[in-house]
């Protein structure tokens, strides 16, 4: 017994047969530098030795997370590279026998300046451009549903909106590099984030509630959509993206960036036809399009843009941007009308400074945007005896010009905003004998802001952020052009100015109650303007005429939030629960006739009035890397909104209207660094919380299945997928209601859709 233990000993202890080390494990997150995750980042790993071969190379997924096993002890180093942003490096790290250990990289945007603002302390995400790239989403919109609490209204095949938390873009403010665009339609055909190609976006950030003390009427959230800056040296990229119904985006973009000057541009185009629902039924066949336009292109449209950038002297940046946007006719079932034109431009002018360190960072922007818009009923059967060959159009223009100076000193940042929105409407109806009415006649707001922000460390594990504003706006109509009869014969005024003074403000603390667990509560107050076509807008019809409410009061957001996020090595788990109360609510209602007017002949008018409602909800979604190949992402959203009745006002539902339901996502992907592949499943819950004075109708619950896949080698990109596998006939709850000008048809989604991007990088 003896010797056979002496024997196993030895040759245990022999060359080659003793036990191998047990492997170490590197696990962690890729994050830009407002902490949020950065997905699709190539994180390879390599030993400390010169001229060694890479000891593993894997891709980030969802939430920036990734995972590396098997490597063997030893020293390394990591480095992560991602489009966009300047490479990372951390080295000089050792791995012992069986460790397990987290590294979490912050990259920093590339250019020549770094220029990542944030606009809010809230609760915030974000879709970055690789994310876009491989999504079938053909605006902001559809990229953003991704994210928890994020949903969209859909009106065609292109231009939806955004909605967060059950706010649409009315009490949102929907930004382009921080600038203001508004769109031209009285009904939202075209909102701000149509404006902007996929083509010019880096990143897309949401911040939810109304914590955003920057820019005025952050009621529900605000959307800033950021625009490519030039990298250091030459660079060029060219996608191309097809997809069903003759979908088809060629685009292209270059720049180049040196010490002192940079310069950027780039083009992009898109068209379609009619997309197709679950039934195979042209969205053309579901309301009253002419034989001949049912299979007709659907939206056509082009874009152009540059950027130039100097550094005049040390620690000074200028950029100038431009981007002009011509848009032929885009089809709408959801609306009466189509847009037969929509044309857009956006100035932009920014400096940006480092003085001093007391006053270490100063901004001043200047912009100026305008979009033109004509829209008509041509395509539609409703135009078939009309003599002008449409029977009811609209000639539509927005300008603003608009402006910001920020500078930060002691930790303190503050500013000043200023903008000037106009908005002039000219309506022509058959059945009004084509009589032009100033529908909205001349609308213009001015607002003037003032805001200051900081973040104090109250300990080592809390921080406090802090936001004050005051805003003071005033909107008027253009005397010369507006009619104040049907004001007076519905509301019995005859205003055409009103002046609002508007304080907010906001705060949030911060608890690192472990590593990579945040606990935060915030509270905070913001307030918005009326609409123009809220308060201003002024139209005869046949039936019942549409008139604002020059009374209207600016809704106020008073909110509770309740998030946390928890960030361990392969997992990532964030959830966040929210009471807003609404003071103020603008809400569609019906008002009867109060004075004789000769000239207004019909009983009601369809108007807008106040309300004090109530949105509640939460979101959650987490991550987990199984392998270092293979990662989990789950997703889940609720939004609940109620509303006091007035009855005096024809006002009896206590649902707030166009609420979505619950909804979620959850997806399995697999990345090996270089093929990967993607299965999805989507699904909404029935909305059968619906407001009964506007006749909502409930809509069932559903799901659908999407798969994608991709490679990429060396500078070349290429995703395919199909979403809406199974072919699923649905409808989302927010493509239908009962809104002047709105058709009334519940608009299905998209079919089965079948879609490829190629991309390609120098």
């Amino acid at each position: 017994m003896y010797l056979n233990t002496l024997a196993l000993l030895a040759l245990l202890s022999a060359p080659g047969l003793a036990s191998e080390p047990v492997p170490a494990t590197l696990t962690g997150s890729i994050l830009s530098t407002d902490g949020s995750g950065l997905p699709g980042a190539r994180v390879t790993v390599l030993p400390a030795s010169p001229g060694s071969a890479p000891a593993a190379v894997v891709t980030s997924g969802n939430r920036g997370l990734f995972l590396v096993s098997g490597l063997p002890p030893g020293t390394f180093e990591v480095r992560v590279e991602l489009p966009g942003f300047e490479p990372g490096t951390i080295g000089g790290f050792a791995l012992a026998p069986g460790e397990t250990r987290n590294l979490d990289v912050t990259l920093r945007l590339a250019g020549v300046r770094e220029s990542l603002t944030v606009v809010s302390p809230s609760p915030r995400d974000a879709v970055e451009a690789a994310e876009i790239r491989e999504s079938s989403a053909r605006d902001a919109a559809e990229a953003l549903v991704k994210l928890p609490g994020v949903w969209k209204l859909r009106k065609g095949g292109i231009a939806n909106d955004v909605v967060v938390r059950g706010s649409q873009s009315r009490d949102l403010n929907v930004l382009v590099d921080g600038e203001r665009i508004y769109g031209a339609c009285p009904n939202h055909m075209d909102p701000p984030s149509f404006h902007v190609d996929f083509a010019q976006v880096d990143r897309i950030e949401v911040a939810k509630g109304p914590f955003d003390v920057k820019n005025q009427g952050s009621l529900g959230g605000v959307v800033n959509i950021v625009t490519r800056r030039a990298e250091p040296g030459f660079h060029a990229t060219a996608n191309a993206a097809a997809g069903s119904w003759g979908y088809v985006n060629p685009s292209f973009t270059a720049s180049w960036a040196g010490e002192s000057f940079s310069a950027l541009a780039g083009y992009s185009f898109r068209r379609s036809d009619a997309f197709s629902d679950g039934d195979g039924r042209r969205f053309t066949e579901l309301t009253n399009y002419r034989a001949n336009a049912v299979d007709a292109e659907a939206f056509e449209a082009g874009t152009a843009w540059a950027r130039v950038g100097f550094v005049p002297a040390e620690n000074h940046a200028v950029t100038l941007s431009y981007t002009r946007q011509d848009t032929s006719h885009t089809y709408y079932p959801y609306l009466q009308m189509d847009a037969v034109t929509d044309d857009a431009d956006r100035f932009g002018l920014t400096w940006e400074a480092a003085p001093s360190a007391v006053l270490t960072s100063a901004k001043l922007s200047a912009y100026y945007t305008q979009v033109d818009h004509w829209m008509t009923d041509e395509y539609r059967t409703s135009s078939t005896t009309a003599s002008r060959g449409w029977s009811m159009g609209t000639d539509a223009f927005s300008k603003t010009l608009g402006g910001r100076l920020e500078a930060t000193a002691w930790n303190v940042t503050a500013g000043i905003e200023a903008y000037r929105r106009y908005w002039d409407t000219t309506t022509y109806l058959a059945g009004m004998q084509y009589r032009p009415q100033a529908s909205l006649p001349g609308a213009a707001t001015d607002v003037v802001g003032l805001f200051a922000e900081r973040s104090f460390r109250l300990s080592g594990t809390v921080n406090l952020d802090a936001g004050l504003r005051w805003d003071h706006a005033s909107a008027s109509v253009d005397p010369g052009k507006a009619s104040t009869d049907l004001t007076w014969a519905y509301h019995g005024t005859r205003a055409t100015e009103q002046t609002d003074s508007l304080p907010g403000g906001s705060l949030r603390a911060r608890w690192q109650a472990a590593e990579g667990l945040e606990i935060s509560l915030g509270a905070g107050t913001a307030a918005r303007i009326p609409e123009p076509q809220e308060r201003w807008f002024s139209l005869r019809r046949m039936g019942t005429d549409w008139v604002g409410n020059p009374d209207l009061e600016p809704s106020r957001n008073t909110a509770l939030d309740l998030s946390a996020s928890l960030r361990a090595g392969r997992f990532y788990l964030s959830a966040s629960a929210f009471l807003n109360e609404i003071a103020d609510f603008v809400v569609l209602a019906d008002v009867k006739k109060v004075n004789m007017v000769p000239g207004v002949m019909n009983p009601a008018a369809r108007t807008y009035e106040n309300v004090d409602a109530r949105l509640a909800g939460g979101e959650a979604a987490a991550s987990l890397t199984l392998t270092d190949r293979l990662v989990f992402s789950g997703s889940v959203s609720y939004v609940r909104g109620t509303q006091d009745p007035r009855p005096e006002l024809g006002i009896d539902s206590t649902d707030v209207a166009e609420m979505p339901p619950v909804a979620g996502r959850a997806s399995l992907r697999w990345d090996n660094g270089r093929f990967w592949g993607e299965a999805e499943g989507v699904f909404a819950a029935a909305q059968t919380n619906v407001d009964s004075d506007l006749l909502e109708e409930t809509t069932p619950g559903w799901g659908i299945a999407n798969l994608r896949a991709g490679f990429t080698f060396g500078s070349l990109g290429l995703t395919a997928g199909v979403e809406n596998l199974f072919g699923r006939l649905y409808s989302e709850h927010l493509s239908y209601q009962r809104d002047p000008f709105r058709s009334g048809v519940k608009l299905p989604e998209p079919g089965r859709n079948v879609f490829v991007n190629l991309s390609w990088r120098y």
